[in-house]
């Protein structure tokens, strides 16, 4: 089977040759990506080309926040702070003064490290109301021209937030909590403006591609620990305000659409909310990792899901990061064994490497990862 095969094959509830194995955000024949402008993933990127299954992520370019670009100008300022890093300030204009937010970026990750995100206080986010919206559909050529590039050595993934992932985002790290809490109107506000915004692209990108994983971000805003338990004790009632009733009517939306798989992207406090989820038509749940320390999650997610589900997962990163190779063995087999018997199970990590270089014991554990994916993967698993 080729990868692309493999991969369709058990998103379509067949039986494989083998457990579709992948790095997943990593592309191997990217020439362009972060992983490639570093001799450190040389090595690791070889062995991806030559064995994993390859997912090619893709972001669509969708305007100041999902709003056609003459609607709004946003002023762009950059400063290098270093030969290898750069300040970023971004600056909108609105009725009620002006919206900044400013990052740090750096040559050596991915990461981007908010200085100032763009609500900071209550009055900001009436800023952030006032933004105008009129409706824009994306290019999308660049996706044809990825997807073709691809062929039968991967498939596509369209990542889409929902209104979640797009308003935690607005605040810094730790913040969204607090003004949840305090302004658990006004978010709601902001929620409700987003997924305004939400609807119409989902609406022109579930008529746009097909046969694509569409994956979508921003539920685990509303778990724990993102939201403490000490003061959200009904995780239940705010995951259904914050999350289900939006998420719920935009899913259906790209069921509407042309054939695609939606892939539901979550984290944290998964099995107490699975109900709830599963009231979505979801396709794929990602990622469910098991560790060290909780060796049957992606057992006890199996028995809440049944086999209609496909369960994208394997281990977490921190395992990957701190274990021996043997270690790292051990723990994909059981993966494998918990998840993949009757099929609608994908290998990948719970993350990736995502600075520059990357030291050799996990360098190790990640091809240590991919080969036993491929040894033990094979079926019938035993």
């Amino acid at each position: 089977m080729t990868s692309k095969e493999r991969i369709q094959t058990v998103l379509r509830g067949g039986i494989p040759d083998r457990v579709p194995v992948s790095l997943y955000k990593i592309n191997p024949f990217d020439e362009d990506s972060f992983w490639k402008k570093h001799k450190s993933f040389e090595n690791l990127l070889k062995i991806a080309k030559e064995l994993q299954d390859t997912f090619q992520f893709y972001k669509p370019k969708t305007g100041f926040f999902f709003s056609a670009p003459e609607s709004i100008d946003v002023k762009v300022e950059e400063e290098h702070d270093s030969p290898i890093s750069k300040i970023v300030k971004l600056t909108v204009e609105t009725d009620y003064g002006p919206l900044v937010r400013i990052a740090r970026t750096t040559e050596m990750s991915v990461h981007q490290w908010v200085q100032k995100p763009w609500i900071e206080r209550e009055k900001d986010i009436y800023k952030f109301l006032s933004l105008p919206y009129i409706p824009y559909q994306p290019d999308l050529s660049d996706f044809h021209e990825m997807e073709k590039k691809l062929g039968d050595k991967g498939v596509m993934v369209m990542c889409l937030p929902d209104p979640l992932g797009v308003v935690g985002f607005l605040f810094a790290p730790g913040d969204f909590a607090k003004f949840a809490l305090d302004y658990t109107k006004l978010i709601i506000q902001l929620l409700e403006k987003i997924y305004e915004r939400l609807i119409d692209l989902y609406k022109f990108i579930s008529f746009s591609i097909s046969n694509t994983i569409i994956r979508i971000r921003g539920a685990e805003y509303a778990t724990p620990p993102s939201l403490p338990i000490e003061y959200f004790h009904d995780i239940k009632k705010i995951f259904s305000e914050f999350v289900l009733r939006f998420d719920k009517n935009l899913i259906e939306i790209l069921k509407r659409g042309n054939f695609n798989y939606v892939c539901y992207h979550w984290h944290d406090g998964i099995e107490e909310l699975l109900p709830l989820v599963l009231k979505m038509p979801v396709d794929i749940l990602e990622p469910i990792c098991n560790s060290y320390e909780i060796p049957n999650k992606i057992l006890k997610v199996r028995k809440i899901v049944g086999d209609s589900i496909t369960i994208m997962g394997g281990i977490l990163v921190e395992d990957l990061q701190f274990r021996t190779k043997g270690e790292i063995r051990e723990l994909v087999k059981e993966c494998i064994l918990q998840g993949a018997r009757k099929g609608r199970f994908i290998l990948i990590p719970s993350d990736i490497p995502e600075s520059a270089p990357i030291p050799f014991e996990e360098e190790q554990n990640y091809i240590e990862f991919i080969q036993a994916g491929i040894e033990f993967g094979k079926y019938p698993i035993r």
